[in-house]
């Protein structure tokens, strides 16, 4: 090949690898913005009115992209659900399973209740639960995703309960219950302005994790 034609080749190359990569930003941009403002519709409008027009235009961009980027709406939620999930779990979970009293756990249980709720995360979280069975896709996708959080706390549960009343409240069952707990309370809120909030059970259950422990000598 002659100089004057590498030449030429190498810039058409280079310059051809610039535009992807100007390309991918762009997607990447365009992917961030839309998963966002599918959240903010969550939060602030609720799942009944997340459509991919109201997604798209408070994303400003086309419904195209939307569809581009995501299989469909309920994928674009599970994509939201992604980025609640992974941000607490990164925060959350060292400080949960680094918790060495049931004062700690209860104290570190009302912080995260109170920035979940400020943050407008388990909002996310409950919009979806609730709406999940009537999109295509979702329920099995927003319930995998509530797995990865009940591991969580039966692990700290495991870490808690006493071996003799493992029996009668094994992890995985208190794990459960405690999730269930936290999206029902968040359920109530809605309906009771007067309604029982989640600091105050939070308090409660270390009261009785503290009596249980001390019934049955285990460290306090």
């Amino acid at each position: 090949m002659e100089p004057a034609a590498t030449t030429t080749a190498t810039t058409e190359r280079t310059g051809s690898e610039r535009a992807r990569r100007r390309t991918n930003r762009t997607g990447a941009a365009t992917r961030e913005a839309l998963v966002a403002a599918a959240r903010a519709n969550l939060v602030q409008e609720g799942f009944s009115r997340t459509s991919a027009r109201s997604v798209a235009a408070r994303a400003g961009c086309s419904q195209a992209s939307l569809f581009y980027h995501f299989d469909g709406v309920p994928d674009l939620l599970l994509a939201v659900l992604d980025e609640v999930s992974d941000r607490r779990m990164a925060a959350y979970r060292e400080p949960l399973l680094s918790a060495r009293t049931p004062r700690q756990l209860a104290r570190l249980g009302r912080t995260i209740a109170a920035e979940d709720v400020r943050s407008g995360d388990l909002r996310v979280l409950v919009e979806l639960v609730a709406g999940a069975p009537t999109g295509p896709g979702l329920q099995a996708g927003v319930a995998e995703r509530i797995d990865r959080w009940e591991e969580l706390v039966s692990q700290v549960a495991e870490r808690f309960i006493p071996r003799p009343l493992r029996t009668a409240l094994r992890p995985p069952v208190v794990a459960h219950a405690v999730v269930a707990g936290f999206l029902g309370l968040e359920l109530l809120r809605d309906l009771r302005e007067d309604g029982t909030g989640t600091e105050d059970v939070l308090t409660d259950l270390e009261q009785v994790s503290r009596t249980a422990i001390a019934i049955t000598g285990g460290a306090r």
